[in-house]
């Protein structure tokens, strides 16, 4: 098989309640011992997706932190973004932030000042967790996300507005979901990080299928050969994307049900799905 599949977690590969289900586990499982090339890409830390990774055959790329780090298939960093440590006084202490729980990854660590048992329900698979922590402490280490929750989606795009106008040049925001303002350094996209790992393996963009469900996987999504929308992706991805196909929801295991289709096919290649 000539593909490339490349999938976002949460909204999409995931099931509604954050986990890998069992027809998904089978169907990735499948599509490894054929040989077929599956990647995996997401906002969240490469330490989460390793837990995950784990309960099935994955061998590959990851692209995480919304493509803040990459790993290769031996699971060695082979790219990574830090945010400008002249932003984080700013993103980290600024009395503007005190109504949201923020969150900072480090190349290999999720920090918090104050738990918030709510964000580990999102990890119940993999068992990655935080360590609470002063942020003071933050001077020389590399800070590659930060991130901000809080139920209230309104509040949210106002402090993306502020970070906007203030380092726009320096910093870009994105959501993995509707609840967390996600922000990295300038120029971090998923789609940015997949195009280095095509670079490093010799493949191009025609021959990706990826899929998606949310603004942090616009880029991806915009670059494949063929991009694919969840039924349950946020009205802007589908605004935005207005052209693809749109597959049926996470929660119905729709990746796993495409990809078994595509398994099926006799030696289906991206110019036949395209």
């Amino acid at each position: 098989m000539d593909c490339l599949i490349v999938t976002d977690l949460d909204g999409t590969l995931l099931n509604h309640e954050h986990r890998l289900g069992d027809y998904t586990r089978a169907v990735l499982d499948a599509l490894w011992s054929r040989g077929v090339e599956v990647m995996l890409a997401s906002g969240r830390h490469h330490r989460d997706m390793r837990g995950i990774c784990e309960q099935v055959s994955y061998r590959g790329y990851l692209i995480s932190s919304n493509g803040a780090t990459v790993h290769d298939d031996q699971g060695r960093l082979v790219d990574w973004s830090a945010i400008d440590p002249e932003c984080l006084d700013f993103l980290l202490r600024d009395p503007l932030f005190e109504r949201v729980h923020t969150n900072v990854y480090l190349i290999d660590e999720w920090l918090v000042e104050t738990p918030e048992p709510a964000l580990l329900g999102y990890h119940q698979d993999s068992g990655f967790s935080y360590r609470v922590t002063d942020f003071g402490a933050l001077t020389e280490v590399p800070v590659v996300k930060v991130y901000y929750y809080h139920t209230d989606a309104a509040h949210l795009r106002d402090l993306e507005r502020v970070i906007e106008q203030r380092y726009g040049d320096r910093l870009c925001t994105t959501y993995a979901l509707p609840v967390v303002l996600e922000v990295m350094a300038k120029g971090v996209s998923k789609g940015d990080a997949l195009d280095l790992v095509l670079q490093r393996t010799g493949r191009t963009r025609e021959q990706v299928i990826a899929f998606g469900d949310g603004r942090n996987d616009l880029e991806l999504l915009s670059i494949a050969g063929k991009g694919l929308l969840m039924s349950n992706a946020v009205p802007a991805l589908k605004a935005a994307l207005p052209t693809l196909e749109v597959i049926g929801s996470n929660a119905e295991e729709s990746v796993a049900r495409y990809l078994e289709r595509l398994l099926g096919s006799a030696g289906p290649a991206c110019d036949r799905v395209a």
